[in-house]
Protein backbone atom coordinates (compact mmCIF):
# COMPACT_ATOMS: atom_id res chain seq x y z
CA UNK A 1 0.00 0.00 0.00
CA UNK A 2 3.13 2.59 0.77
CA UNK A 3 4.82 1.51 -2.74
CA UNK A 4 5.70 4.62 -4.54
CA UNK A 5 4.28 4.50 -8.15
CA UNK A 6 6.73 4.52 -10.99
CA UNK A 7 5.74 7.22 -13.37
CA UNK A 8 8.28 6.98 -16.02
CA UNK A 9 8.75 3.17 -16.69
CA UNK A 10 4.47 2.09 -15.85
CA UNK A 11 2.50 1.22 -18.16
CA UNK A 12 0.63 3.94 -18.33
CA UNK A 13 -2.76 2.42 -18.68
CA UNK A 14 -2.22 0.07 -14.94
CA UNK A 15 -0.57 3.73 -14.04
CA UNK A 16 -4.12 5.27 -14.54
CA UNK A 17 -6.53 3.12 -12.77
CA UNK A 18 -3.93 2.94 -10.07
CA UNK A 19 -4.89 6.34 -9.45
CA UNK A 20 -8.49 6.46 -10.70
CA UNK A 21 -9.93 3.58 -9.00
CA UNK A 22 -9.01 4.44 -5.44
CA UNK A 23 -9.23 8.41 -6.51
CA UNK A 24 -12.68 7.45 -7.50
CA UNK A 25 -13.75 5.04 -4.69
CA UNK A 26 -12.83 7.82 -2.52
CA UNK A 27 -15.00 10.56 -4.61
CA UNK A 28 -17.74 8.19 -4.16
CA UNK A 29 -17.00 7.61 -0.51
CA UNK A 30 -17.25 11.91 -0.16
CA UNK A 31 -20.52 11.66 -2.52
CA UNK A 32 -22.10 8.39 0.27
CA UNK A 33 -21.02 11.21 2.87
CA UNK A 34 -23.01 14.21 1.67
CA UNK A 35 -26.07 11.78 0.56
CA UNK A 36 -26.14 10.65 4.56
CA UNK A 37 -25.65 14.11 5.69
CA UNK A 38 -29.14 14.93 3.46
CA UNK A 39 -30.69 11.82 5.09
CA UNK A 40 -29.72 12.36 9.11
CA UNK A 41 -30.82 16.24 8.33
CA UNK A 42 -34.18 15.27 7.05
CA UNK A 43 -34.59 12.84 9.73
CA UNK A 44 -34.07 15.85 12.25
CA UNK A 45 -34.93 18.66 10.52
CA UNK A 46 -37.17 17.76 7.83
CA UNK A 47 -37.57 19.36 3.71
CA UNK A 48 -36.56 23.07 5.58
CA UNK A 49 -32.93 21.83 6.82
CA UNK A 50 -32.38 20.25 3.24
CA UNK A 51 -33.67 23.66 1.82
CA UNK A 52 -31.12 25.81 3.61
CA UNK A 53 -28.34 23.31 2.59
CA UNK A 54 -28.66 23.72 -0.96
CA UNK A 55 -28.82 27.38 -0.35
CA UNK A 56 -25.67 27.63 1.63
CA UNK A 57 -24.22 25.34 -0.65
CA UNK A 58 -23.26 27.58 -3.80
CA UNK A 59 -20.88 29.63 -0.96
CA UNK A 60 -19.54 26.85 0.02
CA UNK A 61 -18.69 25.54 -3.40
CA UNK A 62 -17.12 29.28 -4.50
CA UNK A 63 -15.01 28.59 -1.26
CA UNK A 64 -14.07 25.00 -2.53
CA UNK A 65 -13.62 26.67 -5.43
CA UNK A 66 -10.97 29.03 -4.49
CA UNK A 67 -9.08 26.23 -2.73
CA UNK A 68 -9.70 23.82 -5.84
CA UNK A 69 -7.89 26.87 -8.14
CA UNK A 70 -4.65 27.01 -5.46
CA UNK A 71 -4.55 23.27 -5.40
CA UNK A 72 -5.09 21.98 -9.10
CA UNK A 73 -2.61 25.38 -10.22
CA UNK A 74 0.13 23.96 -7.63
CA UNK A 75 -0.17 20.20 -8.75
CA UNK A 76 0.32 20.93 -12.26
CA UNK A 77 3.67 23.16 -11.97
CA UNK A 78 4.54 20.22 -9.08
CA UNK A 79 4.03 17.94 -11.47
CA UNK A 80 5.52 19.22 -14.54
CA UNK A 81 9.14 20.23 -11.91
CA UNK A 82 8.72 16.62 -11.00
CA UNK A 83 8.52 15.18 -14.55
CA UNK A 84 11.26 17.33 -15.11
CA UNK A 85 13.45 15.39 -12.33
CA UNK A 86 13.17 18.45 -10.32
CA UNK A 87 12.46 16.86 -6.88
CA UNK A 88 13.48 19.53 -5.07
CA UNK A 89 11.69 22.15 -6.95
CA UNK A 90 8.27 20.32 -6.84
CA UNK A 91 8.24 20.05 -3.19
CA UNK A 92 9.01 24.08 -3.07
CA UNK A 93 5.79 24.23 -5.06
CA UNK A 94 3.82 21.89 -2.40
CA UNK A 95 5.15 24.38 0.08
CA UNK A 96 4.23 27.32 -1.45
CA UNK A 97 0.85 26.34 -2.31
CA UNK A 98 -0.09 24.97 1.26
CA UNK A 99 0.73 29.03 2.09
CA UNK A 100 -1.21 30.49 -0.46
CA UNK A 101 -4.35 28.30 0.29
CA UNK A 102 -4.20 28.52 4.04
CA UNK A 103 -3.50 32.82 3.99
CA UNK A 104 -6.49 32.97 0.88
CA UNK A 105 -9.12 31.23 2.71
CA UNK A 106 -8.66 32.29 6.18
CA UNK A 107 -8.88 36.20 4.92
CA UNK A 108 -11.89 35.48 2.44
CA UNK A 109 -14.12 33.48 4.89
CA UNK A 110 -13.16 36.13 8.10
CA UNK A 111 -14.32 38.98 5.36
CA UNK A 112 -18.20 36.72 4.13
CA UNK A 113 -18.38 36.58 8.42
CA UNK A 114 -18.78 40.29 8.96
CA UNK A 115 -21.69 40.32 6.43
CA UNK A 116 -23.02 37.22 7.02
CA UNK A 117 -26.98 38.05 7.30
CA UNK A 118 -26.43 39.86 3.66
CA UNK A 119 -25.06 37.17 2.17
CA UNK A 120 -27.51 34.74 3.42
CA UNK A 121 -30.03 36.97 1.68
CA UNK A 122 -28.30 36.94 -1.28
CA UNK A 123 -27.85 33.85 -1.66
CA UNK A 124 -32.23 33.15 -1.69
CA UNK A 125 -32.85 32.92 2.55
CA UNK A 126 -35.90 34.48 3.62
CA UNK A 127 -37.11 35.50 6.96
CA UNK A 128 -38.32 31.52 7.15
CA UNK A 129 -34.83 30.24 6.16
CA UNK A 130 -32.47 32.36 7.71
CA UNK A 131 -32.72 30.91 11.15
CA UNK A 132 -31.85 26.80 9.58
CA UNK A 133 -28.99 28.60 7.05
CA UNK A 134 -27.38 30.74 10.07
CA UNK A 135 -26.93 26.66 11.98
CA UNK A 136 -25.42 25.45 9.57
CA UNK A 137 -23.87 27.67 7.29
CA UNK A 138 -22.45 29.51 10.28
CA UNK A 139 -20.47 27.09 11.44
CA UNK A 140 -19.39 25.74 7.73
CA UNK A 141 -18.02 29.53 6.72
CA UNK A 142 -15.37 30.08 9.31
CA UNK A 143 -14.32 26.61 9.53
CA UNK A 144 -13.57 26.76 5.70
CA UNK A 145 -10.24 25.68 5.73
CA UNK A 146 -10.92 22.83 7.80
CA UNK A 147 -13.70 22.04 4.71
CA UNK A 148 -11.20 22.62 1.94
CA UNK A 149 -7.94 20.90 3.45
CA UNK A 150 -8.73 17.14 2.22
CA UNK A 151 -8.29 18.32 -1.23
CA UNK A 152 -4.56 19.63 -0.80
CA UNK A 153 -3.56 16.74 1.01
CA UNK A 154 -5.07 14.30 -1.25
CA UNK A 155 -3.91 15.88 -4.74
CA UNK A 156 -0.34 16.02 -3.52
CA UNK A 157 -0.47 12.39 -2.17
CA UNK A 158 -1.24 11.35 -5.14
CA UNK A 159 1.31 13.11 -6.53
CA UNK A 160 3.72 11.62 -4.52
CA UNK A 161 2.65 8.33 -6.00
CA UNK A 162 0.64 6.81 -3.35
CA UNK A 163 -3.22 7.14 -3.98
CA UNK A 164 -4.39 4.33 -2.30
CA UNK A 165 -3.99 6.12 1.17
CA UNK A 166 -6.75 8.73 -0.80
CA UNK A 167 -8.88 5.98 -0.48
CA UNK A 168 -7.86 5.25 3.19
CA UNK A 169 -8.27 8.36 4.21
CA UNK A 170 -11.57 9.00 2.38
CA UNK A 171 -12.88 5.18 4.29
CA UNK A 172 -12.22 6.73 8.09
CA UNK A 173 -13.51 10.73 7.03
CA UNK A 174 -16.85 8.58 6.10
CA UNK A 175 -17.44 6.45 9.10
CA UNK A 176 -16.34 9.50 11.26
CA UNK A 177 -19.07 11.91 9.48
CA UNK A 178 -21.72 9.15 9.81
CA UNK A 179 -20.96 8.68 13.41
CA UNK A 180 -20.88 12.20 14.16
CA UNK A 181 -24.03 12.96 12.19
CA UNK A 182 -26.25 10.08 14.25
CA UNK A 183 -24.98 11.37 17.58
CA UNK A 184 -24.90 15.17 17.08
CA UNK A 185 -28.22 16.10 14.96
CA UNK A 186 -30.04 12.72 16.13
CA UNK A 187 -28.94 11.81 19.76
CA UNK A 188 -27.56 15.59 20.83
CA UNK A 189 -30.13 17.36 18.40
CA UNK A 190 -27.78 19.72 17.37
CA UNK A 191 -29.48 20.05 14.13
CA UNK A 192 -27.97 21.61 11.09
CA UNK A 193 -25.17 22.88 13.21
CA UNK A 194 -24.37 19.19 14.16
CA UNK A 195 -24.40 18.57 10.58
CA UNK A 196 -21.56 21.06 9.83
CA UNK A 197 -19.86 20.14 12.87
CA UNK A 198 -19.68 16.67 12.06
CA UNK A 199 -18.24 17.78 8.43
CA UNK A 200 -15.45 19.82 9.74
CA UNK A 201 -14.50 17.39 12.25
CA UNK A 202 -14.13 14.10 9.55
CA UNK A 203 -12.69 16.28 6.57
CA UNK A 204 -9.34 17.35 9.56
CA UNK A 205 -9.09 14.24 10.47
CA UNK A 206 -8.87 13.00 6.61
CA UNK A 207 -6.12 15.74 5.95
CA UNK A 208 -4.52 15.11 9.07
CA UNK A 209 -4.21 11.02 8.15
CA UNK A 210 -2.60 12.22 4.57
CA UNK A 211 -0.44 15.23 5.80
CA UNK A 212 2.42 12.84 6.87
CA UNK A 213 2.64 11.49 3.02
CA UNK A 214 2.82 15.71 1.91
CA UNK A 215 6.55 16.26 1.05
CA UNK A 216 7.39 19.90 1.56
CA UNK A 217 10.32 21.61 0.93
CA UNK A 218 11.89 25.59 1.45
CA UNK A 219 9.20 27.73 -0.46
CA UNK A 220 11.49 29.18 -3.55
CA UNK A 221 10.05 31.36 -6.25
CA UNK A 222 7.73 34.54 -5.88
CA UNK A 223 4.66 36.38 -8.02
CA UNK A 224 5.85 34.72 -11.50
CA UNK A 225 5.11 31.36 -9.40
CA UNK A 226 2.07 32.60 -7.81
CA UNK A 227 0.74 34.04 -10.86
CA UNK A 228 1.04 30.70 -12.87
CA UNK A 229 -0.58 28.72 -9.87
CA UNK A 230 -3.46 31.45 -9.79
CA UNK A 231 -3.39 31.09 -14.24
CA UNK A 232 -3.00 27.10 -14.36
CA UNK A 233 -5.59 26.60 -11.88
CA UNK A 234 -8.30 29.48 -12.91
CA UNK A 235 -10.38 26.95 -15.04
CA UNK A 236 -11.01 25.09 -12.07
CA UNK A 237 -11.86 27.69 -9.71
CA UNK A 238 -14.20 28.24 -12.81
CA UNK A 239 -15.31 25.24 -13.25
CA UNK A 240 -16.50 25.31 -9.47
CA UNK A 241 -17.76 29.27 -9.05
CA UNK A 242 -19.57 28.01 -12.30
CA UNK A 243 -21.21 25.27 -10.37
CA UNK A 244 -22.22 27.44 -7.23
CA UNK A 245 -23.53 29.75 -9.66
CA UNK A 246 -25.96 27.31 -11.45
CA UNK A 247 -27.02 26.23 -8.01
CA UNK A 248 -27.67 29.71 -7.13
CA UNK A 249 -29.57 30.40 -10.28
CA UNK A 250 -31.83 27.15 -9.74
CA UNK A 251 -32.54 28.20 -6.41
CA UNK A 252 -33.61 32.00 -7.21
CA UNK A 253 -35.86 30.46 -10.07
CA UNK A 254 -37.56 27.58 -7.61
CA UNK A 255 -37.99 29.44 -4.66
CA UNK A 256 -40.16 31.80 -6.87
CA UNK A 257 -42.06 29.44 -8.60
CA UNK A 258 -42.07 26.52 -6.40
CA UNK A 259 -41.06 27.54 -3.40
CA UNK A 260 -38.97 25.71 -0.84
CA UNK A 261 -40.25 22.37 -1.70
CA UNK A 262 -38.56 22.80 -4.99
CA UNK A 263 -35.04 23.21 -3.70
CA UNK A 264 -35.14 20.37 -1.27
CA UNK A 265 -36.09 18.75 -4.24
CA UNK A 266 -33.40 20.29 -6.25
CA UNK A 267 -30.93 19.03 -3.39
CA UNK A 268 -32.02 15.41 -3.30
CA UNK A 269 -31.12 15.41 -7.05
CA UNK A 270 -28.16 17.12 -6.29
CA UNK A 271 -26.91 14.43 -3.97
CA UNK A 272 -27.38 12.09 -6.62
CA UNK A 273 -25.57 14.04 -9.11
CA UNK A 274 -22.57 13.93 -6.41
CA UNK A 275 -22.21 10.57 -7.32
CA UNK A 276 -21.28 11.44 -11.28
CA UNK A 277 -19.72 14.56 -10.18
CA UNK A 278 -17.47 13.28 -7.70
CA UNK A 279 -16.74 9.37 -10.11
CA UNK A 280 -15.82 12.22 -12.57
CA UNK A 281 -13.21 14.51 -10.25
CA UNK A 282 -11.77 11.38 -9.50
CA UNK A 283 -10.91 10.54 -12.90
CA UNK A 284 -9.65 14.37 -13.02
CA UNK A 285 -7.29 13.51 -9.78
CA UNK A 286 -5.88 10.66 -12.18
CA UNK A 287 -5.21 13.26 -14.90
CA UNK A 288 -3.24 16.02 -13.33
CA UNK A 289 -0.32 14.40 -12.13
CA UNK A 290 0.21 11.89 -14.69
CA UNK A 291 -0.86 13.95 -17.29
CA UNK A 292 1.47 17.33 -15.96
CA UNK A 293 4.30 14.73 -15.36
CA UNK A 294 4.11 13.67 -19.47
CA UNK A 295 3.72 17.16 -20.23
CA UNK A 296 6.97 18.02 -18.30
CA UNK A 297 8.49 14.56 -20.15
CA UNK A 298 6.86 15.57 -23.64
CA UNK A 299 5.07 12.21 -24.08
CA UNK A 300 2.40 13.02 -26.34
CA UNK A 301 1.27 9.54 -27.13
CA UNK A 302 0.59 8.59 -23.07
CA UNK A 303 -0.92 12.16 -23.21
CA UNK A 304 -3.43 10.89 -25.82
CA UNK A 305 -4.02 7.30 -24.00
CA UNK A 306 -4.66 9.12 -20.36
CA UNK A 307 -7.47 11.14 -22.14
CA UNK A 308 -8.89 8.41 -24.11
CA UNK A 309 -9.10 6.30 -21.27
CA UNK A 310 -10.46 9.26 -19.12
CA UNK A 311 -13.53 9.63 -21.91
CA UNK A 312 -14.16 5.82 -21.95
CA UNK A 313 -14.10 5.43 -18.19
CA UNK A 314 -16.62 8.77 -17.98
CA UNK A 315 -19.09 7.11 -20.48
CA UNK A 316 -19.15 4.36 -17.87
CA UNK A 317 -19.65 5.99 -15.15
CA UNK A 318 -22.16 8.62 -16.69
CA UNK A 319 -24.36 5.88 -18.60
CA UNK A 320 -24.40 3.54 -15.33
CA UNK A 321 -25.84 6.07 -12.87
CA UNK A 322 -28.39 7.18 -15.40
CA UNK A 323 -29.66 4.01 -15.88
CA UNK A 324 -29.90 3.13 -11.87
CA UNK A 325 -31.65 6.59 -11.51
CA UNK A 326 -34.19 5.82 -13.73
CA UNK A 327 -35.08 2.38 -13.22
CA UNK A 328 -34.91 2.42 -9.33
CA UNK A 329 -35.64 6.87 -8.22
CA UNK A 330 -38.77 5.97 -6.44
CA UNK A 331 -36.63 4.15 -4.00
CA UNK A 332 -33.77 6.30 -4.29
CA UNK A 333 -35.52 9.53 -3.13
CA UNK A 334 -38.02 7.59 -1.19
CA UNK A 335 -34.68 7.76 1.57
CA UNK A 336 -34.70 10.94 1.79
CA UNK A 337 -38.17 12.30 0.83
CA UNK A 338 -39.39 9.81 3.51
CA UNK A 339 -42.86 10.12 4.25
CA UNK A 340 -43.68 13.53 2.38
CA UNK A 341 -45.42 12.49 -0.90
CA UNK A 342 -45.33 16.57 -2.35
CA UNK A 343 -41.48 16.16 -2.02
CA UNK A 344 -41.44 12.75 -3.28
CA UNK A 345 -43.61 13.62 -6.62
CA UNK A 346 -41.32 17.20 -7.47
CA UNK A 347 -38.36 15.39 -6.93
CA UNK A 348 -39.51 12.29 -9.07
CA UNK A 349 -39.97 14.74 -11.63
CA UNK A 350 -36.52 16.66 -11.34
CA UNK A 351 -34.67 13.16 -11.41
CA UNK A 352 -36.31 11.95 -14.76
CA UNK A 353 -34.92 15.33 -16.80
CA UNK A 354 -31.99 16.61 -15.01
CA UNK A 355 -30.42 13.08 -15.39
CA UNK A 356 -30.46 13.14 -18.83
CA UNK A 357 -27.10 15.16 -18.61
CA UNK A 358 -25.59 12.55 -17.13
CA UNK A 359 -25.24 10.62 -20.90
CA UNK A 360 -22.70 13.94 -21.93
CA UNK A 361 -21.82 15.75 -19.09
CA UNK A 362 -18.61 13.41 -18.66
CA UNK A 363 -16.99 14.82 -22.21
CA UNK A 364 -17.06 18.34 -20.72
CA UNK A 365 -15.85 17.69 -17.27
CA UNK A 366 -12.77 15.44 -19.16
CA UNK A 367 -12.13 17.86 -21.39
CA UNK A 368 -12.40 20.96 -18.80
CA UNK A 369 -9.47 18.62 -16.20
CA UNK A 370 -7.24 17.70 -19.60
CA UNK A 371 -7.27 21.48 -20.72
CA UNK A 372 -6.19 22.48 -17.07
CA UNK A 373 -3.46 19.90 -17.00
CA UNK A 374 -1.61 20.69 -20.38
CA UNK A 375 -1.39 24.43 -19.01
CA UNK A 376 -4.41 25.52 -21.25
CA UNK A 377 -6.59 26.98 -18.99
CA UNK A 378 -8.33 29.99 -21.42
CA UNK A 379 -10.11 26.80 -23.00
CA UNK A 380 -11.01 24.65 -19.64
CA UNK A 381 -12.57 28.19 -18.76
CA UNK A 382 -14.64 28.41 -22.08
CA UNK A 383 -15.86 24.86 -21.22
CA UNK A 384 -17.02 25.59 -17.35
CA UNK A 385 -18.53 28.83 -18.53
CA UNK A 386 -20.63 27.48 -21.37
CA UNK A 387 -21.90 24.17 -19.28
CA UNK A 388 -22.99 25.94 -16.27
CA UNK A 389 -23.51 29.78 -16.99
CA UNK A 390 -23.98 31.06 -20.22
CA UNK A 391 -26.18 27.82 -21.93
CA UNK A 392 -27.47 27.34 -18.36
CA UNK A 393 -28.97 30.95 -18.24
CA UNK A 394 -30.24 30.97 -21.78
CA UNK A 395 -32.10 27.22 -21.47
CA UNK A 396 -33.76 28.66 -17.99
CA UNK A 397 -34.36 31.33 -19.67
CA UNK A 398 -36.50 30.14 -22.35
CA UNK A 399 -37.44 26.56 -21.45
CA UNK A 400 -40.06 27.09 -18.85
CA UNK A 401 -41.67 29.63 -20.99
CA UNK A 402 -42.29 26.58 -23.29
CA UNK A 403 -41.94 23.56 -21.19
CA UNK A 404 -43.10 25.32 -17.62
CA UNK A 405 -41.63 23.62 -14.26
CA UNK A 406 -40.60 20.73 -16.91
CA UNK A 407 -38.55 23.30 -18.90
CA UNK A 408 -35.90 24.02 -15.49
CA UNK A 409 -35.29 20.53 -14.84
CA UNK A 410 -34.69 20.40 -18.89
CA UNK A 411 -31.97 23.24 -18.85
CA UNK A 412 -28.84 21.25 -17.44
CA UNK A 413 -28.76 18.71 -20.07
CA UNK A 414 -29.66 20.84 -23.05
CA UNK A 415 -26.56 23.22 -21.41
CA UNK A 416 -24.44 19.94 -21.31
CA UNK A 417 -25.37 18.72 -25.30
CA UNK A 418 -24.54 22.43 -26.43
CA UNK A 419 -21.55 22.85 -24.55
CA UNK A 420 -19.90 19.20 -25.97
CA UNK A 421 -19.99 20.94 -29.46
CA UNK A 422 -17.69 23.03 -28.43
CA UNK A 423 -15.05 20.94 -25.64
CA UNK A 424 -14.76 17.91 -28.24
CA UNK A 425 -13.08 20.40 -31.21
CA UNK A 426 -11.01 21.90 -28.51
CA UNK A 427 -9.53 18.47 -26.72
CA UNK A 428 -8.28 17.54 -30.75
CA UNK A 429 -7.00 21.15 -31.45
CA UNK A 430 -5.35 21.17 -27.97
CA UNK A 431 -3.67 17.91 -28.90
CA UNK A 432 -2.54 19.30 -32.15
CA UNK A 433 -0.60 22.01 -30.42
CA UNK A 434 0.83 20.33 -28.00
CA UNK A 435 2.50 17.92 -30.96
CA UNK A 436 3.74 20.96 -32.46
CA UNK A 437 5.19 22.31 -28.98
CA UNK A 438 6.91 19.24 -28.25
CA UNK A 439 8.16 18.64 -31.53
CA UNK A 440 9.69 22.45 -31.66
CA UNK A 441 11.81 21.60 -28.64
CA UNK A 442 13.08 18.48 -29.05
Amino acid sequence: MAQQIDYENGSIRKLYFKYAVPSIIGMLIVSMQMMVDGIFVNMGVGALGLAAVNISMPLMNVMLSISLMIISGGVVIAGIAKGNNKESLSKSYTTLTFTLLVGVIFILSALLMLKFKSVCMFLGADEELYPYIKSYLGILLPCSFFYCIPNFTEAFTRLRGKPNWVFISGSICFVTNVVLDYLFVLKFGWGLSGAAIATCIANTLAAIILSPLVKMGKIKGGMHEIKKIFFNGSSEMLTAVSSAFTTYAFNIILMKDIGFLGVAALTIVFYINMIVNMSLFGLSQAMYPLTAYNVGAKNLQKIKTILKISLTFGAIIGISVYLIVIIWKKDIIGIFAKDNIELASITQTAATYITIHYLVSFINIVSCSFHTAIERPFESAIIALCRSVIFIMIALYILPNIFGNIGIWLSMPVAEVLTMFISIPMMIISLKRLKKKFHEQT
